[in-house]
């Protein structure tokens, strides 16, 4: 769920969260929405999903997805960092 921001989550812009009017990423909506992506994913037939976000908790929650929908055998490949890169540059500043 990539934002015009740069950000890969779902923002909020919206006093009812707490963000005091300022746009801020909703770990949870977007772990949902990653869980949603992956199982479509899967179904389609892809043998191992590898998001590149870094929301709290997504792996797990990939993880339980996939298995209670029988894709037990699909692999999850997360990654921590990322690498320096001109493509990246725009969102670091």
């Amino acid at each position: 769920p990539y934002s015009d921001r740069g950000h890969d989550g779902v923002l909020s812009n919206d006093s009812l969260h707490g963000d005091d009017g300022h746009a801020r990423i909703l770990n949870d909506l977007t772990v949902e929405q990653l869980c949603k992506q992956a199982l479509c994913h899967a179904q389609a037939g892809c043998d191992v999903i590898s998001p590149s976000d870094m929301m709290d908790g997504r792996v797990g929650a990939i993880r339980e997805t996939l298995d209670t929908h029988g894709y037990s055998d699909v692999s999850i490949v997360s990654y921590t960092a990322k690498y320096a890169s001109g493509f990246y540059g725009p969102f670091r500043e």
